[in-house]
């Protein structure tokens, strides 16, 4: 794998959605992920749900590729952490 910010970045935008379908398999799977997702929102966790998919998911990541020496996926990671961030600012001031 080459070392690229935005092969970083694009792992960090997917990983923490791999982390909630495998919340959701392991912890509510009498649940489908449709009703799993209206759950949440109707309960108002969907933020709770991602930020907690965002802090594991790409610690992981950012530790993986630290780790692996490719420093520009890892600044992609943190790119994606800081998108995630804007992004959640953003929708509570909506």
């Amino acid at each position: 794998m080459k070392d690229r910010l935005v092969f970083g970045f694009i792992w960090g935008l997917l990983a923490p959605f791999l982390v909630i379908l495998l919340f959701w398999t392991l912890r509510f799977q009498y649940l489908s992920l449709g009703e799993f997702i209206h759950q949440a929102v109707i309960l108002k966790v969907q933020f709770k749900i991602i930020s907690l998919g965002v802090f594991f998911a790409d610690l992981a990541l950012f530790y993986l590729f630290l780790h692996l020496k490719k420093n520009s996926t890892t600044k992609g990671v943190i790119l994606a952490v800081l998108f995630y961030s804007l992004l959640f600012m953003l929708s509570t001031t909506l």
